[in-house]
């Protein structure tokens, strides 16, 4: 209600999108009335052609369930639905030569809470969107994982069989990957990048809104294939060849849902890179973009060039379980391998999609609160272009006990050493930027500097498993299930939080809770290290990943990890009520709380519903804290003498 308020007071002629019509008219407006027809519509559709097309080429029988389920229900269903809340309703009228309506910027903005139910193209509107979804995806895989460790909590079946573990876990994964880590960095820039640039919007503001929109898709597809005979799809997160395709129908559900999750990250990231190469403010040159800036821009760079790989890896498995072909089957000829290639050619770039962005978050936030200048800004910004370039050069690690070629191995543990320079680099800035600072703990800054440690110790496991001896020791086990999740929890799932508290004021124009906050942090902190460090050593001993029995040596352990993981999700509890508790009575936020110097922070509270009342002028860089008379950019009219100020330094 607050943001419903702000925008009318800033924009008092606007009184957001037209009331839809009565009567049966109002079926044909868009919204969830019309996708709650359009999308059963299409699902016919897709019967139909499928009926079609087996009809006509002679195939028996011509109702096979498993096509039906993927064309109708994984295809046409989902696009019905699209079509329905009016995603692709602009660009139909152009695509058939019809008159395109003015823009009126009746879809653009938040005028109620009805208005985060529909297509919205306000990258804020977008942003909030992107990170209430992936909240409710990360409460859904988090609840998986708590059922896996109650099984685990004592040796022998106690809940489920074999092929509903493997189902639990593979779900609880694939979530928090696709549905929670890389979308959640996503909406937290796209609330805050175009912000930082001086844009009044990204550049396509209905593409943004459409790739908001798949993410549900993709994440009801992974849920709901727990509903279909067979249980949900059982090969793990990653999927492997030819395993997954001897699964059950749960299978496609994953294949499709990876590929809407997929193409949402890309339609992203193309308008991630198009908005900061050419709606940047006047004088906001690469060298003076903030580092979540830089940081979003070898993301998306790695997406668009990564991403194809998992579809590709995905359509392959979906063509040898439907269509009959043998890419990865060895008896037609297949190469078993070459879908851990291909997987994997994503997948590890994928690790720096989920932890890039929170390189960038870590940086505003450290500098913001220790009141100095990020230590080594260019170098920082430069080293994360190596990163970009190194991802690639790693992913055969993954793959040392696979049976791949020998020769490969020795290539692939040097690239992942080196790549552990970058990095290292960045570590020591963000310690070196903290250095005889002036400290201001606040809630944010625990998150940011929690991150800091998990993640060095996450890399250090890392720099073991990339040594091929080690690695050969220890893969499968219970060491590479605390080293990713070091890696992805103390690390993405860290800055996710430290953005959240960090911008929670500029999204909400209320602030948050901060004795809450920090309890929120030292029991995740507590609970985390209590559930992923013991890990390490019963990984080392022998304790083998994704089983759901094991051996009676490792059961005390085991008990002790399943109490602290419990206890890890009840903390999320204290972080769910100091949010909506503070977005509905929370205490009304400054324009700039932090005292940054970022442009976002140079608007009011929530910012008004174009961003800027004026086009800001860049004059230097977004982090000389402690510089006297320094600002990044200039607003509200006083942009000549500030300019002369800065001349004369």
């Amino acid at each position: 209600m607050t943001t419903l308020t702000h925008e009318h007071e800033a924009h008092p002629g606007r009184q957001g999108p037209a009331p839809p019509p009565r009567g049966w008219r109002r079926l044909l407006y868009p919204g969830l009335l019309r996708a709650a027809w359009m999308a059963p519509l299409f699902f016919g559709i897709g019967c139909g052609i499928v009926v079609l097309c087996r009809w006509w080429g002679g195939w028996q029988p011509i109702w096979f369930g498993e096509i039906i389920v993927l064309v109708g229900a994984l295809i046409a269903g989902p696009i019905g639905f699209l079509a329905g809340i009016g995603a692709f309703d602009y660009w139909v009228r152009y695509a058939i030569g019809s008159p395109t309506k003015p823009e009126d910027h009746s879809g653009h903005g938040a005028y109620s809470w009805r208005d985060y139910f529909r297509v919205n193209t306000d990258h804020k509107v977008i942003g909030i969107q992107y990170l209430t979804t992936t909240i409710f995806f990360f409460l859904a895989g988090g609840l998986l994982a708590m059922l896996v460790r109650a099984e685990l909590a004592k040796p022998g079946m106690q809940f489920f069989d074999n092929q509903t573990y493997n189902g639990l876990f593979s779900v609880h994964a694939s979530l928090m990957i696709f549905l929670f880590v890389i979308p959640a960095f996503a909406g937290l820039a796209n609330f805050v990048v175009p912000l930082m640039l001086g844009a009044p919007d990204m550049a396509f503001p209905r593409l943004n809104a459409l790739s908001y929109w798949l993410l549900p898709i993709a994440g009801i597809m992974m849920l709901s294939s727990f509903l279909v005979p067979g249980g949900a799809f059982a090969a793990g997160w990653t999927g492997y060849a030819p395993l997954s395709i001897h699964q059950p129908l749960g299978t496609i559900f994953f294949n499709m849902g990876v590929q809407w999750a997929g193409a949402s990250s890309i339609m992203t990231a193309l308008n991630f890179l198009v908005t900061i190469i050419t709606m940047r403010a006047p004088g906001m040159t690469f060298w003076r973009m903030p580092l979540l800036v830089w940081a979003n821009f070898t993301t998306s760079l790695l997406v668009v060039i990564a991403t194809p790989f998992i579809a590709g890896s995905q359509f392959f498995v979906m063509f040898d379980r439907v269509m009959h072909t043998h890419f990865f089957d060895v008896a037609g000829g297949g190469y078993p391998l070459g879908y851990q290639h291909i997987f994997w050619f994503y997948s590890h770039p994928a690790v720096y999609i989920m932890m890039l962005p929170g390189f960038g978050i870590a940086s505003e936030v450290i500098s913001a609160m220790s009141r100095k200048p990020i230590f080594g800004y260019r170098l920082m910004a430069l080293s994360l272009m190596a990163i970009l370039v190194l991802g690639f050069s790693v992913w055969a690690h993954h793959m040392f006990v696979s049976g791949m070629a020998p020769w490969l191995r020795v290539p692939m543990m040097i690239t992942t050493l080196m790549i552990a320079v970058p990095t290292g680099i960045k570590v020591f800035s963000w310690l070196a930027t903290i250095w005889e600072g002036k400290l201001n703990f606040a809630t944010p800054m625990l998150w940011a500097v929690g991150f800091v440690s998990m993640f060095v110790i996450g890399g250090l496991s890392g720099i073991y498993l990339g040594a091929v001896p080690i690695d050969i020791h220890v893969s499968d086990t219970y060491f590479v299930v605390a080293h990713i999740h070091y890696v992805l929890f103390g690390g993405s799932l860290f800055t996710i939080f430290a953005g959240i508290y960090y911008w929670f004021p500029k999204m909400t124009g209320r602030q948050y809770n901060e004795k809450l906050g920090k309890l929120h942090f030292w029991l995740t902190f507590v609970g985390f290290n209590l559930t992923f460090f013991p890990m390490h050593l019963i990984g080392t001993q022998g304790m083998p990943r994704r089983v759901s029995d094991y051996a009676p040596q490792f059961a005390n352990w085991n008990l002790f990890i399943s109490i602290a993981s419990f206890a890890l999700g009840a903390s999320t509890i204290v972080f769910l009520y100091n949010m909506v508790t503070s977005m509905r009575r929370g205490a009304p936020a400054e324009a700039n709380p932090w005292r940054s110097l970022t442009l976002e922070w140079q608007v009011s509270s929530p910012p008004p519903i174009f961003n800027f009342d004026e086009i800001p002028q860049v004059v230097g860089n977004p982090y000389e804290y402690g510089v006297p008379g320094a600002r990044h950019a200039v607003l509200n009219g006083d942009r000549a003498a500030t300019e002369t100020e800065v001349r004369s330094r």
